[in-house]
């Protein structure tokens, strides 16, 4: 068949247009990139079809490919859940062929510096449009409230290990490239930007995978110079890191906000709650903290650290972070154990009102205890999932529904008896408070205030110089409220059809409770550092991760051979794991122990022969190009981001994300073609 070569140009140009348009996308839309990446793959077969040429070459990863492959078929054929076993493998086998792709569109050393330099250049825009959206979360004191960055193209920890690939490929330009001084600028601002990037998206993960890497790099380029006083730096960040959590006690006497005392506590003081002449404060670690006045009178240890504390009846529960709740009973300054219950799902708020217990379950709806003393008479409304905030009275209870959603159900006897009332604002709203067929909304207008009137949510004022409302507190008629840059306010009580500010006050910082006992106010802070949170097992997000390495284990102890199959894991989870825990997630958070459930030791091996044969052979490449400009480079960045890959792999399955092990397949790829344009060079210079 005669090959029309007008047809070949254009093939050729679609091929350019498809790798260019994955490249600008592989930073900030998995959607466009995919197409980028299979419109490629697509146009380079049909090539081949037309003119035989073959422009596909070797890995040397071909039969650990084939073994890997295998292993997840035959995980398949012995999977209870066979039809997504085979989805995952297709999945896996599709995105493979990324790495032969690679290496076909990179026709020559030119066109991989361009192609690079547009992956480059279109990963510092992504990176300076999330600073830009960073900073407004920074001045809206965000981060403290969600502990994360903004969730813009993708989820803040998929954020920070796409951007740690960025970061190490500028760090290894700007440390191993010998260009001129202003181009050793730009790399090293662009490497600056992108860590500044990097950290706004507080997500542990990427940072120690990005430490990993740098460490790699300076490791292989004997940088001890470097080395060492960045090695001391860390070590001086983590010494100077410090926990916050202190109470601190005002007089409120004639509307007069006077300091009295600040108390440092060792565990975090995240909630206070006033009964009688004592305040009870819940310092997570450390157990509920009894003060009488501004003077510590007990401390009392619970089974597990407390989230928070409140009043049912004549009794006290405490919230616990392995998910249970302890039913406690006053005796003298001390609170005894009486019960302990679980509510069906993963409770994120509760409220005691009418002699019941409500509890708001993100996966499993609302749950209603009855009686302290018979905690199996429960009602519960399975159909009010999704919702993070309950506030109840005798008349109403109020839902809120994550961005912008508020639900309200008629209560009757302290039992809902007709259809809800729902409300979606055109805001999304941060916090709100119910009180007295009133709900004040925080958002980013401010504040705003609803009346509940026949069967309908109304909106009736605004207030846009409150905003950022964080804690509410309502005791002796008195409303009180503070905002996540440590604005105190006391508003007028009852609320009538507008919001007025009785009094105004600046605290130290964002208060994380409120508690008001006599003619004094208590308020607690609390706040975890982000480095040192990394070897806190108490911490929530490490006590699930533990949990579910644990049940991974379990389950590869059952399915040892072949595993329970590349499948989400959820169901799996919820038979391995213990009763306390609810957080119920679809894998496993670790790479190693994800493959050793899914595919077990058969597939587990081939996983680990794969990690290590790229290991050796980016390795090979940056040992044999040292001398080569901007190949050796590549190599030493496509070294670190694969390290950065592997460490941020120990607490979370990037294997399994698509974003991620795009990125690693096609870094891999453009170094194995930059050691193939090497080894050519070399050979027609010897000739």
């Amino acid at each position: 068949m005669e090959v029309n070569q007008k047809q070949i140009k254009i093939i050729d140009r679609l091929i350019i247009f498809f790798t260019v348009l994955f490249l600008l996308s592989l930073t900030n839309s998995i959607f466009v990139n995919q197409i980028g990446y299979f419109g490629s793959l697509v146009l380079i077969l049909i090539r081949y079809f037309l003119t035989k040429e073959n422009q596909f070459k070797k890995t040397g990863l071909e039969l650990i490919f084939v073994w890997f492959l295998l292993a997840e078929l035959m995980s398949a054929i012995f999977s209870g859940n066979n039809p997504q076993a085979y989805l995952y493998l297709s999945k896996r086998a599709l995105l493979i062929p990324l790495v032969y792709t690679a290496i076909a569109v990179a026709l020559d050393e030119e066109r991989v510096k361009k192609y690079f330099k547009i992956y480059i250049g279109a990963s510092l825009i992504t990176v300076l449009i999330y600073l830009f959206f960073s900073f407004k979360y920074y001045i809206n004191n965000l981060y403290n409230i969600k502990e994360s960055g903004p969730s813009l193209f993708q989820y803040p920890i998929t954020a920070s290990e796409i951007t740690s690939f960025t970061v190490l490929f500028l760090f290894a330009f700007a440390i191993n490239e010998k260009t001129k001084l202003l181009n050793k600028i730009l790399l090293t601002l662009g490497f600056l930007v992108s860590l500044v990037a990097l950290v706004s998206t507080y997500k542990r993960t990427g940072w120690i995978g990005v430490a990993a890497g740098i460490f790699v790099i300076l490791l292989l380029k004997k940088q001890w110079k470097v080395l060492i006083p960045i090695c001391l730096a860390v070590v001086f960040l983590f010494l100077y890191s410090k926990n916050i959590s202190r109470v601190e006690f005002y007089n409120f006497n004639n509307s007069k906000l006077k300091f009295e005392r600040s108390v440092k506590t060792k565990g975090f003081a995240y909630s206070a709650l006033a009964d009688s002449n004592k305040t009870y404060i819940s310092d997570f670690t450390e157990g509920i903290l009894v003060y009488k006045d501004t003077s510590l009178i007990k401390k009392i240890k619970l089974p597990a650290p407390v989230y928070s504390l409140t009043k049912w009846d004549n009794y006290f529960v405490a919230s616990s972070v392995d998910t249970r709740f302890f039913l406690l009973q006053k005796s003298g300054d001390d609170l005894k154990i009486k019960n302990e219950f679980l509510t069906a799902g993963l409770t994120i708020s509760y409220a005691a009102a009418n002699n019941f217990f409500y509890t708001v379950d993100l996966d499993s709806g609302l749950t209603i205890f009855k009686n302290p003393l018979n905690l199996s008479d429960t009602v519960r409304l399975s159909s009010y999932h999704g919702y993070t905030a309950v506030c109840v009275d005798s008349n109403y209870l109020v839902m809120f529904q994550r961005p912008n959603t508020l639900t309200v159900l008629k209560l009757q006897n302290g039992l809902p008896v007709n259809e809800s009332i729902n409300y979606s604002d055109k805001s999304n709203i941060d916090r709100f408070f119910y009180i007295d067929k009133k709900i004040l909304a925080s958002d980013k207008q401010g504040l705003k205030l609803f009346s509940i009137e026949n069967d309908s949510l109304r909106l009736i004022d605004q207030n846009k110089t409150i905003s950022g409302i964080y804690t509410w507190n309502f005791s002796d008629n008195r409303l009180f409220a503070a905002s996540s840059k440590g604005n105190f306010y006391e508003l007028q009580y009852p609320v009538g059809n507008n919001i007025k500010i009785i009094f105004k006050d600046k605290l130290s910082s964002q208060p994380e409770s409120i508690a008001k006992i006599n003619d004094n106010l208590v308020f607690t802070f609390a706040k975890e550092s982000r480095l040192l949170s990394i070897f806190d097992f108490y911490n929530p997000s490490n006590r699930v991760r533990i949990e579910l390495w644990k049940a991974g284990l379990k389950m590869f102890r059952d399915h040892p051979i072949f595993g329970v199959g590349d499948i989400d894991l959820s169901q799996m989870y919820i038979k391995y794991k213990h009763n306390y825990d609810k957080e119920i997630q679809g894998h496993m958070h670790n790479n190693f122990v994800h493959e050793l459930a899914t595919l077990g030791l058969f597939g587990f091996l081939a996983f680990c022969f794969l990690i290590i044969k790229i290991i050796i052979i980016d390795l090979k490449i940056y040992r044999e190009t040292k001398d080569k400009p901007f190949i050796s480079s590549y190599a030493l960045g496509a070294i670190g981001g694969f390290c950065a890959f592997l460490v941020s792999g120990l607490t979370e399955f990037n294997f399994g994300d698509q974003e991620i092990i795009t990125l690693v397949w096609f870094t891999f790829g453009f170094n194995l073609a930059l050691y193939y344009f090497s080894k050519k060079q070399i050979s027609q210079t010897n000739i």
